[in-house]
């Protein structure tokens, strides 16, 4: 009991801390609605109360601030309906995100950050956005199909109504089916229109509840729905959010870069090691983190041959890079067959071996025997690979680092759906949910007495809030100048 209520004097003391000016939340105007001008601060209380519990449904939070005693003593009893409570959230997407970032300044103050290893990984999140309206060139022309063969069903209908003498209740009938035919013909009208749309846009999928969000898989049982991939860089210190990103691509590909630079320019750090699980594995995004100071630990993916026999995985053909020539597993040596020499990949065989070989079944399935490809940039992922296999205990704090983040904010905190649309407002929701499990964390590991002693701290304060301050008038000049 006691550590609830010191939880809460927690978060009471750090919002009350923040500069709401600076932050850019929009105080609210009751000229029209006759509704009252509440707090942004206690309007932030309720919702990072409602993470910290689990609660994040506007009808919940406004009945939570009517019965509950906690809630209200935290936001000085208002009793907002829940139309404010989701107007608040919509309206001050842009100041969550900076709220977000001004705890993790004051962090930094701290030094709760190590700066110097982080871990990476995404996970997805649900949108909030129809699945019956997501269509993909596939779905649409399916549903092109059923809907014209019931208009050729109800024709079908109509022409034999007319063999038949005509009465009140056939009369009825025949206007039912007009009726229906019309309303599958305005159907069918809607979905050439979306045909046209993702054709004209170049995209394969479009969701009319929530343009941006788009099908992500969710897990190897879990299958697919429309949602976000939410990525995190957490620092291995005391296993803080440092950054996060969110895009709508199912894979985690080509994500590792723009994460870990985020993190790199916001600990103001020259050089960061990164640690990331095989999905991240791509040569070009592993390029560009070598040439900018990170250094990566991932792991590479196993990619299978066509006969699926492991023994003759790409994995065990052994890479020469004096003579640039494979070494099969059965010591044959396959040179490069590309002759040119600016293409971005070239090509590895031995035809006549491959033609001599007692194993050739069991590698490949191909008349002309086993072929490997290489990219031009394939040396830096070598580099990688041998690094991570090096450093295997390093690597292995990849999963304690990262993964009971997401378990945390999901299980714990509820937050494994999107009340929120677009990717503006989704990062601002990500944002208030992102700064109260580092909040939750850091109470967690200063204890309160000692966090409300920093708070209390005024060079501590005076640092974050120069750094938040400092933010805000660049913003303000970037936006004059354009």
């Amino acid at each position: 009991m006691w550590k609830a209520i010191a939880k809460l004097e927690c978060i009471d003391k750090i919002i009350d801390t923040l500069n709401i000016e600076s932050l850019g939340f929009k105080i609210g105007n009751n000229d029209i609605s006759g509704r009252p001008m509440f707090s942004p601060k206690d309007m932030l209380k309720l919702f990072v109360y409602g993470y910290f519990n689990g609660i994040r449904s506007s009808r919940k939070l406004a009945k939570q601030a009517i019965i509950n005693k906690e809630i209200i003593w935290l936001i000085n009893g208002i009793q907002p309906k829940y139309r404010v409570i989701v107007d608040f959230r919509k309206d001050n997407v842009d100041a969550m995100t900076k709220v977000f970032n001004s705890f993790i300044d004051f962090c930094i103050e701290l030094g709760l950050y190590g700066k110097e290893l982080i871990a990476i990984d995404g996970t997805k999140i649900e949108a909030s956005a129809s699945k019956r309206k997501h269509y993909s060139k596939n779905k649409i022309s399916k549903m092109k199909e059923l809907t014209q063969k019931k208009i050729n069903e109800y024709i079908h209908d109509l022409e034999k109504s007319d063999l038949v003498d005509e009465t009140e209740d056939t009369k009825f009938e025949k206007e039912k089916i007009q009726q229906a035919i019309k309303i599958l013909e305005t159907k069918l009208n809607e979905y050439t229109e979306f045909e046209k749309m993702l054709e004209e846009n170049e995209i394969s999928e479009m969701n009319i509840t929530d343009p941006d969000a788009k099908t992500v898989k969710f897990g190897a049982h879990q299958g697919t729905d429309v949602g976000y991939n939410i990525q995190a860089a957490v620092d291995s210190k005391n296993k803080l959010i440092a950054a996060f990103g969110v895009t709508n691509n199912s894979a985690d590909q080509g994500e590792l870069y723009n994460t870990a630079i985020i993190t790199m320019e916001k600990f103001n750090v020259e050089s960061i090691e990164a640690l990331a699980d095989k999905g991240y594995f791509e040569v070009a995004d592993l390029k560009k983190c070598e040439e900018n100071g990170i250094t990566c630990y991932v792991s590479k993916p196993r990619y299978s041959n066509s006969t699926g026999d492991s023994i003759y995985f790409n994995d065990k053909f052994i890479y020469n890079p004096q003579d640039n020539n494979y070494i099969c597993p059965e010591g044959q040596i396959l040179v490069c067959k590309t002759k040119k020499k600016d293409v971005k990949e070239r090509k590895y065989a031995n035809h006549q071996a491959c033609g001599n070989c007692t194993c050739k079944e069991k590698c490949t399935t191909s008349k002309a025997g086993r072929i490997l490809t290489r990219k031009t940039d394939e040396d830096i992922a070598d580099v990688v690979n041998k690094r991570t296999k090096k450093n295997k205990s390093k690597y292995s704090q990849r999963q304690e680092i990262v993964e009971h983040v997401f378990g945390t904010l999901k299980r714990s905190m509820n937050f494994d759906y999107l009340l929120l649309r677009g990717f503006k407002k989704v990062i601002g929701e990500v944002s208030i949910a992102f700064f109260s499990y580092n909040l939750k964390r850091v109470i967690n590991i200063l204890g309160v007495g000692n966090f409300l002693g920093y708070l209390a701290d005024d060079n501590i304060m005076k640092a974050a809030e120069y750094r938040c301050f400092f933010c805000f008038i660049y913003e303000k000049i970037v936006a004059i100048k354009n």
